[in-house]
């Protein structure tokens, strides 16, 4: 009985490990193909070979949790996606993202602060159109000449507040000063102060993570900064290294505060693709992050970083 569990054994590896046909391993055991699938039923039948069918929903389940305790957010949620698409990905990470959010701008009277980038970009466009009452949109920062619409932050919170018919709050202002002088001024204007007092009683900030390619946007559009290399990524604009610590890249910049983001009731971000693993488990380590919208492939990719 024991060579016969023997023989099953290296049926099994041969098989299941190895990729070889029934046909091959009667081949090389010079066995019958008869034989051979015998041998591969009895060694399931005897848990010589045991088959585990992993449900993706709870497999899901269980990333989200890993990921929570790793890097002590409120709540992940990680979609099931299959293949290795990345543009299918991103589209199931988006769709995820619109199921998540829409009950929250449904219950209305919601301030929502925005974020740029492609992800951002394409929930917009999945949003479908709603009527929704007592909401507005603005975004997090003030305006770039960066020609890519993804960049294009006042259109971007425009679009949003479209789809939902909510009120879109502009930030007329540029994202960054000429001058030290020029930002003092700029912050003493009432709608940049309007803009400062929407950033600090945010409701619901929603978020883009980037990574080494905003770093090289950044660079080309704003200057290279000495201490550039050690950056990782970005939310909102506010760079950090691998541990979750801030790098200060640029001064005189317009923006919603590391803090302004932190108060609001509930921070979200979404971002999926294994290149970006790195820079999103550094983003979830500034704290800034309430919630982390991903996929699976992304998820388990983010646990290798922690």
């Amino acid at each position: 009985m024991k060579t016969e569990k023997i023989l099953m054994s290296e049926v099994a590896t041969l098989y299941y490990k190895k990729n070889m046909t029934q046909q091959e391993i009667a081949e090389t055991l010079h066995l019958s193909r008869q034989t051979v699938s015998k041998l591969l039923s009895d060694a399931i039948e005897e848990k010589i070979v045991e088959i585990i069918i992993h449900n993706p929903e709870k497999d899901c389940k269980e990333l989200e949790k890993q990921i929570c305790a790793a890097f002590g957010i409120r709540s992940c949620v990680v979609c099931s996606v299959s293949g290795r698409n990345e543009s299918v990905h991103r589209l199931m990470t988006v769709q995820a993202a619109v199921d998540y959010i829409l009950p929250i701008i449904k219950a209305g009277n919601q301030k929502i602060a925005l974020s740029w980038g492609r992800t951002i970009q394409e929930l917009i466009q999945n949003l479908p159109e709603i009527s929704t009452i007592g909401n507005t949109v603005f975004p997090l920062f003030g305006a770039t000449d960066n020609e890519n619409s993804y960049f294009s932050s006042n259109e971007l919170a425009r679009k949003m507040a479209d789809k939902l018919d909510a009120t879109p709050k502009c930030a007329w202002f540029p994202y960054m000063a000429d001058s030290n002088e020029d930002s003092v001024l700029l912050k003493q204007l009432d709608y940049y102060k309007r803009m400062q007092d929407m950033w600090n009683t945010a409701d619901l900030a929603i978020l883009g993570i980037g990574n080494t390619e905003i770093l090289d946007i950044f660079g080309k559009t704003f200057g290279y900064s000495d201490i550039h290399a050690q950056a990782i990524g970005d939310i909102a604009t506010h760079f950090f290294n691998q541990n979750g610590t801030f790098v200060n890249l640029y001064r005189n910049t317009l923006c919603a505060s590391v803090e302004n983001i932190k108060n609001a009731k509930e921070s979200v971000a979404i971002a999926c693709g294994k290149e970006k693993a790195e820079a999103i488990a550094g983003a979830l380590r500034t704290k800034m992050i309430d919630t982390l919208i991903t996929d699976e492939c992304t998820a388990r990719e983010i646990l290798r970083y922690c």
